[in-house]
């Protein structure tokens, strides 16, 4: 087995619908502010678009993924709908996360936190 970090901003956080879906594969590490980023709604979901702005940043939630298939399913699901993947560093360790390449006309999540702003 083969360990992956991941950065999960949207419907994969704790207590959303697609962290429900793979919750048992998922194991949660820390919750941290990353600067450069922001996130943007597509309705149910969001995306994160990276705009090297240190005034912009967006709330993430790190796991680790051990099942290559679950891996395979996320990587699946996320790109099926257009992102792209990219590795970040956080505290000295290599982290996946999904953006789009840019904001093509959707509300801004002020804040940078999708449980707030969806909850909200």
């Amino acid at each position: 087995m083969t360990a992956h970090l991941y950065a999960f901003y949207g419907s994969l956080r704790r207590g959303l619908h697609n962290y429900e879906r793979f919750e048992l594969h998922l194991r949660y590490h820390f919750s941290c502010w990353i600067k450069g980023y922001q996130l943007y709604s597509f309705g149910e979901f969001p995306f994160a678009v990276k705009t090297n702005n240190d005034k912009d940043q967006i709330l993430i939630e790190i796991f680790e993924i051990n099942d290559v298939e679950i891996q395979k399913q996320i990587d699946e699901l996320e790109l099926g709908y257009g992102y792209f993947m990219e590795a970040i560093m956080i505290d000295k360790q290599s982290v996946k996360i999904y953006l789009l390449e840019k904001n093509t006309n959707y509300p801004l999540v002020i804040g940078g936190d999708w449980v707030k702003f969806f909850r909200g």
